[in-house]
């Protein structure tokens, strides 16, 4: 809001337009008239411009609000709250090259203005150039210690570069200034899941449902974190409550589609996949998840075809190649199974699964010396991964390695006791379980 230049008191219109956040209709309507009366010059006319944006912005016209704005800048180019509206307009409509030069005025004009730096970080943030975001962050916690929102922001931007330990200190004392922001505790939570500490996520997204019970993403993520615990039930009722509140949120029409997937609930899970799909077409995890789908119901073509789709739109999404190399390995198709899984430990080298998968499919092409060195690997990244010692029992009986292999099995069932495979190899072997 602001009020004409001037020392006589405000006219009713003029009173008017300067509540157009408030009261849109009624402040646009003032505001026109003001500008077309042509009465109004230089900084009041800017005014008058300034405000009828903001009853633009509170309409969610964002052109007309941007036009009106450039229309003040022209006017004034020492009014940094213009630039500054401006550049969040061009960050609504996702024009961040446009938003960050607009920040850069505000920012030359009062570099103080704490709120600037905050979005000229979210828009560096949202062009991927991390390191400038949190430059902008650091800057405005500099100069606001006490604003717990430039400190969510760059903890929001430390989880986005993997620094899960920074992400969890800054989000920690954004609530000491805040202890009750229910976003803030959401933010904390992911970033507890994103290192692991499921237990802890789950606490800070129930606390956040409790100060909000309507915060649709707390539920969200609480649900992945109880998937990710094998709580398959209680996650697809987060994911129920979200997308009750939420309908149109593809990103958990995919997650409890893979809950259901896990269930075995094969149709719901496809509806969800299929709603993910009508809604968003470009989304590149839904068709993934939907290759799971097929590659679970053992309709390999069509897997492939949906993961190729998703490779397509995020070629570096390495989940995408190793459940693809699954379904080649299916169609007996080694070579390509191999190629998948060399992009996707090329993409995230320190998984696991991936070394595993590649072991596994090296030995079943015959080339078991290969597959020993992706097995222990994938022991080494996870020790407690029953699978691979399985994996590489089974390929030290084939080097001939009886003792070797007999150890991999009983490791295995000591992480797993109901794993069949490893129970029915000792079998074979005419080895005890121990």
């Amino acid at each position: 809001m602001a009020a004409a230049q001037g020392s006589q008191p405000l006219s009713a219109e003029w009173q008017a337009c300067a509540k157009s956040d408030a009261a849109p209709d009624d402040g646009i309507a003032a505001c026109t008239a003001i500008i077309d009366s042509g009465a109004e010059r230089g900084q009041n006319l800017s005014i008058a411009h300034f405000n009828r944006a903001n009853g633009w912005l509170a309409k969610g016209e964002l052109d007309r609000a941007i036009a009106d704005l450039s229309g003040a800048i022209g006017l004034d180019r020492g009014n940094a709250k213009a630039f500054f509206n401006r550049g969040n307009a061009w960050g609504r409509l996702r024009a961040h090259d446009r938003a960050i030069p607009d920040f850069d005025e505000a920012i030359k004009l009062d570099p103080a203005f704490v709120a600037a730096l905050g979005a000229r970080g979210s828009a560096y943030q949202a062009i991927g150039d991390l390191d400038r975001a949190i430059v902008d962050f650091d800057s405005a916690i500099r100069l606001a210690p006490g604003d717990a929102r430039p400190l969510a922001m760059r903890g929001v931007a430390w989880r986005a570069k993997g620094e899960m330990d920074l992400a969890i200190a800054d989000f920690t004392r954004a609530l000491e200034i805040a202890p009750n922001d229910p976003r803030v505790l959401g933010e904390r939570g992911a970033s507890l899941h994103a290192a692991g500490q499921l237990d802890r996520a789950i606490a800070d997204f129930t606390e956040a449902i409790r100060l909000d019970p309507r915060l649709s993403s707390a539920y969200e993520y609480r649900g992945l974190s109880l998937l990710a615990r094998g709580n398959l039930d209680a996650a697809i009722a987060d994911f129920d409550e979200a997308l009750r509140l939420d309908p149109a949120d593809v990103d958990t029409h995919v997650s409890r589609g893979t809950a259901r997937l896990l269930k075995g609930d094969h149709d719901r899970a496809f509806a969800d996949f299929e709603a993910a799909l009508r809604m968003a077409p470009e989304h590149a995890f839904a068709w993934s998840a939907r290759g799971n789908a097929f590659l679970g119901r053992g309709e390999f073509d069509r897997a492939i075809a949906d993961y190729d789709r998703a490779i397509t739109l995020a070629p570096n999404y390495p989940v995408s190649y190793s459940n693809r190399a699954r379904a080649w390995r299916n169609k007996g198709d080694f070579t390509r199974a191999l190629a998948d899984l060399d992009n996707a430990i090329r993409l995230a080298p320190t998984d696991a699964a991936s070394y595993n998968s590649r072991a596994w499919t090296y030995q079943l092409a015959g080339r078991a010396a290969e597959g020993l060195a992706d097995a222990n690997r994938a022991i080494e990244l996870n020790p407690n991964d029953a699978n691979a010692f399985d994996t590489r029992g089974t390929i030290h009986v084939k080097l001939g390695l009886r003792d070797k292999a007999v150890a991999d099995f009983r490791k295995a069932l000591e992480l797993n006791p109901g794993l069949t495979a490893s129970s029915e190899a000792l079998k074979k072997l005419g080895a005890a379980r121990q």
